[in-house]
């Protein structure tokens, strides 16, 4: 796997944080340095001589230069090829997920969530008989071959009861440009999976997603207690729909999901369709902008008990695109509105660049300047967890944040 490790001095900051426990090695002075065909390498720490054990040359990320595979020589020193190594740790991931118990929750699961099974930059997630595998780091093309080898190897004998039909390989990129293949030569993939008794209709191949956001698995579960209780629920840029299905699962009488995209809605009314037992009456769909549909339903004069907001990361309304956290500027007192008094309202943001503190500051900051300032909680905070546990001390890898704003007052 491997026939050349070349050894390079590293930056005294870079060593630093790796031994803190944060996996990536951004662009510096030194990353010039490393060889240009390679992607195993040797960093020396220049001050102790200690060496770290680097993959690197990756494509796939415009600033990322190398990925921590270890601090401890014994797990490449003796298997250069590092073959054992990765066995070991695919082994160990699959073997949590089994711990977990989550085969008997959901058909969608991470096998492996890249650095925090210390396995940088691959993702490996279960999606009912398919296996999913995503590159953010293009280095893991090079062992292709030996990783699938190692993958279904341990799949066979940890996950006995799995059959396997296919496995599914998909470069993550930057311009969403789709770019996934079967290693059976099939071109697409049409199923459904089962998540926490719901079915929902997947997509391999036709889109750039699948049809449903497996790391927001666990959150929903985490909502549960809160959604139990509603009766009327706001799904704001909705997706297919997973929260309006669960919110309707969970015995909502009235749920409404808005999105931008009608090719997502109707989606979205295929997976209401796949669960007979959910009532498609007490769920209407508007194909809009956020804002123009809040500002519709406030003029109806109408409530909601839940209202959740899951925009992507430069949300856009048609016309114009910002980012998540400034769109909230706008659809968060709006989105006050149209709760009902002992309602909850869920907002989440999807990247790694606005830390949980400046998240909430920026949510308070807009509560105080709106006209609920002094009224509003803004508390729980609902975390990437189970098979999607960030590593510690790695924030890019915590990536989805949430949190839960509801009326100081409640009942009042």
């Amino acid at each position: 796997m491997i026939t050349k490790i070349s050894k390079v001095n590293l930056h005294p900051a870079s060593c630093k944080y790796l031994k803190l426990g944060h996996p990536w090695i951004t662009e510096d002075t030194y990353t010039v340095r490393f060889p240009k065909n390679d992607f195993f390498l040797i960093g020396v720490d220049e001050k102790n001589r200690q060496e770290i054990a680097l993959l690197i040359n990756d494509p796939g990320h415009k600033n990322v230069k190398a990925r921590l595979w270890s601090l401890n020589p014994e797990d490449w020193k003796n298997t250069p090829d590092f073959k054992a190594e990765l066995e070991k740790r695919i082994k160990n991931s699959i073997e949590l997920r089994i711990s977990a118990n989550l085969i008997n929750e959901r058909d969608n699961f991470y096998l492996i969530n890249a650095e925090s099974d210390f396995l940088p930059g691959l993702l490996v997630l279960k999606l009912k008989n398919q296996i999913l595998i995503q590159y953010y780091a293009l280095f893991w093309k090079n062992v292709e071959t030996q990783l699938l080898e190692i993958l279904q190897a341990q799949i066979k004998l940890l996950l006995p009861e799995f059959v396997m039909e296919d496995i599914w390989i998909q470069e993550r990129n930057f311009n969403q440009a789709k770019s996934i293949r079967s290693i059976n030569g099939k071109t697409h993939a049409d199923f459904i999976l089962n998540e926490f008794g719901i079915n929902y209709q997947i997509r391999l191949n036709e889109h750039y997603d699948f049809g449903i956001y497996t790391d927001m698995s666990a959150i929903r579960m985490q909502m549960r207690p809160y959604l139990e209780k509603c009766q009327s629920m706001l799904n704001l840029f909705c997706y297919t729909g997973a929260f309006s299905l669960y919110a309707l699962k969970l015995g909502a009488k009235n749920v409404v999901s808005v999105d931008l995209s009608s090719k997502y809605l109707n989606w979205l009314d295929e997976n209401i369709a796949l669960n007979p037992e959910l009532n498609p009456d007490l769920h209407s769909s508007l194909c809009m902008p956020t804002e123009k549909a809040l500002e519709k339903m406030i003029s109806e004069q109408v409530k909601f008990d839940a209202i959740i907001c899951d925009p992507p990361s430069a949300s856009s309304d048609g016309s114009t695109t910002s980012s998540a956290l400034k769109s909230y500027e706008k659809l968060l007192p709006l989105m006050l509105k149209l709760l009902a008094q002992n309602g909850s309202i869920f907002v989440f943001q999807n990247t790694h660049t606005i830390s949980w503190n400046k998240f909430e500051e920026k949510l308070k900051q807009i509560v105080q300047t709106s006209e609920f300032a002094n009224k509003i909680n803004i508390g729980k905070r609902f975390k990437l967890s189970e098979d999607c546990l960030p590593l510690k001390g790695f924030h890019e890898g915590d990536y989805l944040k949430g949190f839960l704003i509801d009326f100081k007052n409640k009942g009042n």
